[in-house]
Parts: structure tokens; C-alpha cells; sequence
């Protein structure tokens, strides 16, 4: 069974083509979100960028569709993600 354990292999999985993806992860407070987003979103970016690199730290930044806003998941975190059809489950 295929696992997906950095930013790389995320990217690799979902594509850098902008399509939607739906992603289950755990957040830092413990709680279990579910999200559909897309990556290399331009939209409603304020101009200060990231203060750290995320991929340095094993996170990803996606967009989130219903929020419009950007999130942050830590990859070590993801639980489960369904791109192009295909799903991975991550334990």
C-alpha cells in the first residue's frame, strides 16, 4: 500500500496542475478536518509570503475551496487524500 510521508511525494501524487483534490488530516488542536483544495493558487495573496519554508519543515500549502483561504497541513498529520481518482489512506 502506497504512503504518502513528504512534501514531495504529496506533490508527486496530487500534481502541480491546479486540479481539486479532497484531503483528511488531523490539525494540531486534535481534531479531524476535511478539505477539498487545490495547490499554486495566486488568488488572494496579500504580498508578505511565507516567513519559513514549509517544505523544510515537512508541511504543504494548499488552498482551501470553501474557506478561500490557505491552509497548512503537516504531512506527518495527513490521513488520508483522493486525487485523479485514486485514494491513499496514510495510518
Amino acid at each position: 500500500m502506497k504512503t504518502i510521508n513528504t512534501t514531495q511525494q504529496f506533490r508527486e501524487f496530487v500534481g502541480d496542475n491546479g486540479k481539486l483534490f479532497s484531503v483528511t488530516f488531523r490539525k494540531s488542536d486534535g481534531s479531524i478536518r476535511k478539505m477539498v483544495a487545490r495547490l499554486n493558487v495566486t488568488s488572494y495573496l496579500t504580498g508578505g509570503g511565507a516567513r519559513y519554508n514549509a517544505a523544510e519543515r515537512n508541511n504543504i500549502v494548499v488552498f482551501s475551496m470553501r474557506d478561500k483561504a490557505y491552509r497548512t497541513i503537516k504531512i506527518d498529520n495527513l490521513l488520508s487524500i483522493k486525487a485523479n481518482g485514486e485514494t491513499i489512506e496514510n495510518n
